[in-house]
């Protein structure tokens, strides 16, 4: 019987292998960042390995997912790529394919990391738009790497592995001259001599960044009446919640800004729900709770908020009832109406 039994494990953990797709080009990536780093770790005693394997991984995935080759591929109505290997094989990417793949290789390279998300608000909601980085811990902190522009922050007179976090970078008037850049990228000249700022998130006013999914999105009003404000996400995050169980990462809390102190109700267009739990509207120090039990995409939530003294914001935020802490509300829109 035993024999049996461990015939079948084998045979399943075999089948369960088979199925999952065949990726050469990263597990080839995965090969070459650690002969890289072997190589440089001979050279370079004293240092943080995970240094040497971030920049390492910075360089590969910056050199080999070219963001012109992405654009070029989208003005030709060629496919684009979707997953890490699709995006070695295509030699093109974006921010979103830079931080999946390093991620991916991260994971692979036992490397703890986790992303950076920057959502930079326009003059109107329509001018919105964002940016995405990672930030890699070691020496017992979290330190900062922008792939897409191969750039990281060097502290003054410290070692060559003392790296800032995102916090130290944008609490500091200084940190630009802090950046060490591959100024050589042609998709960072390109961006340069069209006057644009490829690090804008270091200091720009109206940012919401997430660190591991965890922060607050801000959003305003898309449409407004008399009676009623309408709010969507736009180069946002569509949901809120936790929709990842690792402990680097948490919560995305939703913030309505502006809002209308005669507001009376809200209505929540649903596109999604995922784990179990329930609503927290706080205005304040107030709160109220909506259930979510039985709600389905594509229904109406409809919440009461006669009861609040409300001010200007209005947050939402999901309380999960797992024990891994996942759960998240995907919406369409919100609207805030004045009339009962």
């Amino acid at each position: 019987m035993r024999t049996l039994i461990t015939l079948l494990l084998i045979l399943l953990t075999r089948l369960a292998i088979a199925d999952q797709p065949a990726t050469p080009r990263t597990d080839e990536a995965t090969r070459t960042i650690r002969r890289q780093v072997k190589q440089l770790s001979n050279r370079h005693s004293g240092i943080a390995p995970e240094y040497l394997f971030s920049v390492a991984t910075l360089n590969y995935v910056q050199s080999r997912l070219s963001s012109l080759n992405y654009s070029a591929r989208k003005t030709d109505k060629q496919p684009l790529p979707a997953n890490v290997e699709q995006c070695l094989e295509m030699q093109a990417g974006i921010c979103g394919n830079h931080i999946a793949t390093f991620l991916e290789l991260a994971g692979r390279l036992n490397i703890r990391a986790r992303p950076v998300e920057f959502y930079i608000h326009g003059k109107t909601p329509a001018k919105n738009h964002n940016h995405i980085c990672v930030e890699v811990f070691y020496n017992d902190r979290w330190q900062f790497f922008d792939i897409t522009w191969g750039t990281f922050f060097r502290k003054p007179a410290g070692p060559l592995d003392n790296l800032a976090s995102i916090d130290e970078i944008r609490a500091n008037a200084d940190s630009r001259k802090w950046a060490i850049t591959n100024n050589t990228d042609v998709w960072y000249q390109q961006w340069k001599a069209a006057g644009l700022d490829p690090l804008e998130y270091i200091d720009h006013r109206q940012v919401d960044v997430l660190r591991g999914r965890a922060g607050t999105i801000r959003l305003v009003a898309v449409e407004k009446t008399d009676t009623r404000q309408k709010f969507q996400p736009i180069h946002q995050p569509n949901f809120v919640g936790r929709n990842r169980a690792n402990t680097d990462f948490g919560s995305i809390t939703l913030a309505l800004r502006d809002v209308d102190p005669a507001t009376k109700t809200m209505k929540i267009h649903v596109a999604g729900l995922a784990g179990s739990g329930q609503l927290i509207v706080t205005a304040g120090d107030q709160r109220i709770m909506v259930p979510l039990t039985g709600v389905q995409a594509g229904q109406t939530i409809t919440a009461d908020l006669s009861k609040l003294v409300l001010a200007n914001q209005l947050q939402l935020h999901f309380q999960s009832n797992r024990s891994d802490g996942i759960g998240y509300l995907v919406y369409q829109d919100i609207t805030l109406i004045t009339l009962q």
